[in-house]
């Protein structure tokens, strides 16, 4: 059970100043007023605060590799997802 929660609590923690960069970056470049994109922050950002729990539940024994990956792999597309938006609307 602890080591249920410390995977929790750190899962939270990466995905959770994750999503702060996301929004951070997503305001910045002005996304905010384009109505087409707020369908996909509204699933990225709601797949950013329930990976956590589904990341901490899988990552027992043989999984937990594929846990951390996963992890890894949906903070590079957290923060390089505001960029290539800007780009392709022409922000």
């Amino acid at each position: 059970m602890a080591n249920f929660i410390l995977r929790l609590v750190g899962y939270a923690l990466v995905l959770g100043i994750t999503a702060w960069a996301f929004q951070t970056l997503w305001s910045g470049s002005g996304l905010d007023g384009v109505a087409v994109l707020r369908s996909f922050h509204d699933k990225a950002t709601l797949a950013l605060r329930v990976a956590p729990l589904v990341l901490a539940l899988v990552g027992v024994g043989l999984l937990r590799q594929v846990a951390l990956f996963a992890a890894f792999y949906l903070v590079g597309a957290a923060l390089t997802a505001p960029l290539v938006c800007a780009r392709i609307a022409g922000l």
